[in-house]
């Protein structure tokens, strides 16, 4: 197996882009759950003023916003790793068919002989 660092590389970032998509979708709902149980705390801790003088409502407020964009940076961070792990895989791919075009090639009749520099 060659490129076996690339391979390795690749897996990385796919377990490490799950484990942030799982952490960050239960982190987002413990924060808006949060939100919703100490409104007052949690909008003078993420410096919203409105959420003291609304009470539940401004957690409620508070707490779908905390949880959309808890979500979306979420999804865009874990689906940029996994396109990254994604696109190392491509191009260890293309490598690999490559090799084998050009070992069917060589095995033809009338087939050129192996130049070096060509992939074995």
């Amino acid at each position: 197996m060659r490129y076996r660092a690339l391979r390795i590389v690749a897996t990385l970032y796919r377990i490490i882009a799950w484990l942030i998509i799982v952490v960050g979708v239960l982190s987002s709902c413990g924060f808006a759950a949060f939100a919703i149980a100490a409104p007052r705390w949690f909008t003078g801790a993420m410096g919203y003023g409105y959420g003291a003088r609304a009470g539940m409502a401004g957690g409620v407020i508070s707490a779908v916003i905390a949880l959309v964009m808890g979500l979306i940076m979420t999804a865009l961070y874990g689906i940029t790793l996994l396109a990254v792990a994604e696109g190392i895989q491509v191009f260890l791919d293309i490598e690999e068919n490559t090799r084998e075009i050009a070992r069917r090639i060589r095995e033809l009749p009338g087939g050129t002989a192996p130049t070096p520099g060509m992939p074995q």
